[in-house]
C-alpha cells in the first residue's frame, strides 16, 4: 500500500474522535449499509442493467471482504467498476462478432469470396436473381462443353464459318439454337452478340431444331443464310467474349448454387474489423489490470490493519 493511502488512512482514523456519528454496534451497522447504498453505488452507467449489476457487485464483493475504512470501500467500489466495464467489453465484443456475422450473411458476400473478394461477378449475380433462378445441371454440363471447346481453340485460326461448323461442333450448336430462337440470322446473331456491352446469360437451349415455320419465323436455310459470309475477325472476336461471358456464368452458377452453404461458411469466419478487436483488447487488459492491482492494494491494506490491531 502506498504511503498516500497510508496517511489518509491515518487521517480518517484520527478524525473519527472529533466526528459526530453513531455510537452503538447497531448504528454503525446501519451507517456502514448507508455508505454502501448511497456512497459505493452513485455512479452513472450506460443502463440500468450495469446498475443493478454493479450494485450487486459491491454487495457480494463487501460480503466477501467485510470492509471496515472509508478507502477499502473505495477498492470495493473499484473493483465493482472493473467488473462491470469487464463485463461490456465482453458484450460490445460478443456484439461486433454478431454484426459481422450478419453482414457476411449476404449473397453478394459469397459471390465476392469465389472470385478472391472482387466485385467483378456482382454485377452478372445482380441480373441473374432477378428472375427466379433455378440450376440447370444439363445446361450447366453444356456450357462446360463449350467452354472446353472453346479452351482448345487458338483464336487467331478461326478463318470463316466453314471452319466454327467443321472444328466447334459444340459452340456451333449453341450458335444456331440461340439464332432460331431469337429469330435471326447467324450473321444477325453473330454482329448482335458483338455489340452487347453488358453482360449477357448464355442460355443453352436443349431443343432440337424446330424446322416447322411459323408466321414470322425464319426458315432453316434464311437463318444460315449469309452465315459464310460473316468476318474472321467478327467470329474471334465473338467467341473471345463468348468464353468470357460463358466462364462468369459458370462462376455466378456455381456460387448460386452453392450459395446457402457458403453463406453460413463465411458467417462462421466473419471476424469484426482487427483494429476494433485491437481496442477492444487494450480496454480488456487495462480493466484486468486496474482490477488486479486495486484487488492487492485492498488485501495490502486490510492485512496491515489487521496486523495493527
Amino acid at each position: 500500500m502506498s504511503q498516500y493511502c497510508n496517511y489518509n488512512l491515518k487521517i480518517m482514523t484520527n478524525n473519527t474522535n472529533y466526528i459526530g456519528g453513531p455510537k452503538s454496534a447497531e448504528t454503525k451497522a446501519i451507517s456502514s449499509r448507508n455508505s454502501t447504498t448511497h456512497g459505493l453505488t452513485a455512479r452513472r452507467w450506460i443502463n440500468d442493467n450495469e446498475q443493478e449489476l454493479f450494485d450487486t457487485t459491491v454487495k457480494a464483493l463487501i460480503v466477501d471482504f467485510e470492509p471496515e475504512t472509508y478507502i477499502e470501500k473505495m477498492l470495493i467500489s473499484k473493483m465493482a467498476e472493473c467488473s462491470v466495464r469487464l463485463l461490456r467489453i465482453q458484450n460490445v465484443e460478443s456484439s461486433m462478432f454478431d454484426l459481422a456475422s450478419n453482414e457476411a450473411d449476404s449473397l453478394l458476400e459469397a459471390v465476392k469470396s469465389i472470385d478472391n473478394n472482387s466485385d467483378r461477378l456482382i454485377p452478372a449475380v445482380q441480373d441473374s436473381i432477378t428472375f427466379t433462378w433455378k440450376f440447370d445441371l444439363t445446361s450447366y454440363v453444356k456450357k462446360m462443353q463449350m467452354l472446353i471447346e472453346l479452351e482448345e481453340q487458338k483464336f487467331d485460326r478461326i478463318s470463316d464459318w466453314n471452319y466454327v461448323e467443321n472444328n466447334m461442333s459444340v459452340n456451333t450448336d449453341y450458335i444456331c439454337k440461340a439464332s432460331i430462337a431469337m429469330n435471326l440470322t447467324i450473321q444477325e446473331f453473330i454482329e448482335r452478340e458483338i455489340n452487347q456491352s453488358y453482360f449477357i446469360d448464355v442460355r443453352v437451349s436443349l431443343l432440337g431444331y424446330d424446322e416447322s415455320k411459323k408466321d414470322g419465323d425464319l426458315t432453316i436455310d434464311e437463318i444460315f443464310k449469309d452465315s459464310h459470309e460473316i468476318s474472321s475477325t467478327s467470329l474471334q472476336e465473338y467467341f473471345k467474349n463468348l468464353k468470357i461471358r460463358i466462364i462468369n456464368d459458370l462462376q455466378v452458377q456455381t456460387v448460386l448454387r452453392d450459395s446457402t452453404e457458403r453463406s453460413q461458411l463465411l458467417k462462421d469466419a466473419a471476424i469484426p474489423d482487427t483494429q476494433k478487436l485491437s481496442l477492444i483488447q487494450r480496454y480488456r487488459t487495462a480493466d484486468e489490470r486496474q482490477f488486479s492491482k486495486t484487488l492487492g492494494e485492498l488485501l495490502e491494506l486490510q492485512k496491515r490493519r489487521k496486523e495493527s490491531s
